[in-house]
């Protein structure tokens, strides 16, 4: 039975933030040459003032797909994974517009044409190349990987791309391409942007921030759980500095107030996604994808693969999938100042402790099935069962706090100055 049947009361509406509050994702795509098992990495928090999310499943087109979109809406697809194990995701990057006038395709319906049609980044490519003969309205960056070993970031605008190549030594010493919210072609850097060419660019801090985290990692370590971790919840100030007691920081105690206007993880972030590739001699249908519906501070990753032929019925729904929902209210109940993306640490590390243990389990089951090649079938009931186990921590941690919060006492009612004997005026 749904969460929304038994305690429809809980579920909170959350109000619709201003989307220039809102865009702030954050991406980056991992070659296998870099990576803890020769697997290609992509990864991608999505800010959006849509906050209700859900996995959707594909099947019109040339691959059948999954993916993640805005719940109740199937014509956009904002990151997933098809059978030829070919990955995608996206973040908006205005300076890639133009003012040439053009119709077609916009960011998320790329996507999904894309993951309909595309096998290799080649593929992508070709797609590019058409749709800028017939016209396309996208201004975004795309990364992608394939299950060949292809790992590239594309910077689209509307009637041309870039390609910078993870696995080119020249394009990616490191092994790793990140992107926030802007572009190289569109700010005219050069391929490896420093501190100060990005300076005054918008989103540059978050920018730097995560290829630091990569780079902490050195070569030949990074990993899916890294990602999903330690990156999808950061929260550093536009210094990279951490906050004290998040994720990152070696310093145990949260701030009551937690300001994530410059965070990678903020209050404005509704899902987050790591596609874990395969190597070259691998079944393609082994990609996975460790899907976070919610805010990636008040939720669990569970594992979903493409051939999978339901979607675990927690991550969909037309009003957005229930573990998001969940995630979506215990950070409505932790927001102090929507406007200022300001975020209430009284309970977060009890929910770090509660929910992080159960997600570590789950993503250590996942690597052991994929590393044992297992069936897809297999893979399909496994990921039924973590999103059943996610959604069983969930409730749990819903309910828990729910009570902590009725458990403090309730203020004295104010008391005023006798004013029996005052006149009213007329």
């Amino acid at each position: 039975m749904k969460l929304k049947n038994i305690y429809g009361g809980i579920i909170i509406v959350l109000a619709v933030l201003a989307p220039s509050t809102a865009i702030a994702c954050t991406t980056a795509v991992v070659s296998g040459r870099v990576t803890n098992d020769g697997r290609p990495l992509l990864w991608k928090n999505r800010d959006f003032s849509q906050q209700h999310n859900e996995v959707i499943r594909l099947t019109g087109g040339t691959y059948k797909a999954i993916g993640v979109a805005n719940a109740g809406s199937r014509t956009s697809v904002w990151m997933g994974v098809n059978e030829a194990g070919f990955c995608i995701e996206n973040s908006l990057s205005l300076d890639l517009n133009s003012k040439t006038t053009t119709k077609g395709p916009g960011n998320g319906a790329l996507i999904r044409r894309a993951l309909e049609t595309c096998a290799t980044l080649n593929d992508f490519s070709e797609l590019l190349q058409a749709t800028e003969l017939t016209g396309r309205v996208t201004c975004g960056n795309f990364g992608v990987i394939d299950a060949h070993g292809g790992a590239a970031m594309f910077e689209v605008g509307r009637t041309s791309h870039r390609m910078f190549d993870a696995n080119d030594p020249q394009v990616a010493p490191n092994g790793y391409i990140v992107r926030s919210n802007f572009s190289i072609t569109g700010q005219e850097l050069p391929t490896l942007p420093g501190n100060t060419e990005l300076a005054t660019v918008s989103s540059g801090g978050r920018y730097l921030r995560a290829y630091s985290l990569l780079a902490s990692q050195g070569v030949g370590n990074i990993s899916a759980e890294f990602l999903i971790r330690n990156c999808a919840r950061d929260m550093a100030d536009s210094n990279g500095v951490c906050i004290s007691g998040s994720v990152n920081s070696d310093r145990p105690v949260l701030p009551r107030q937690i300001s994530t206007a410059e965070t990678i993880s903020r209050a404005t972030t509704v899902s987050a996604t790591v596609f874990h590739g395969v190597r070259a001699d691998e079944d393609p249908n082994l990609t996975t994808m460790l899907t976070i519906l919610g805010d990636p501070k008040f939720s669990i990753a569970v594992p979903c693969w493409a051939n999978t032929p339901v979607i675990p019925e927690d991550l969909e729904g037309k009003h957005g999938g229930e573990i998001g929902e969940i995630a979506l209210t215990l950070r409505e109940w932790g927001i102090s100042d929507s406007k200022h993306k300001t975020i209430n640490g009284t309970y977060l590390s009890e929910i770090w402790q509660n929910l992080w243990r159960i997600e570590d389990e789950i993503l250590s089951d996942a690597r052991l099935l994929k590393n044992a090649s297992s069936k897809t079938s297999t893979m399909a009931e496994f990921s039924h069962a973590s999103a059943r186990k996610a959604m069983a921590a969930m409730k749990n941690e819903l309910l828990h706090t729910k009570t902590h919060a009725l458990s403090i006492d309730t203020p004295k009612a104010p008391t005023f100055a006798d004013d029996s004997n005052r006149t009213l005026d007329p």
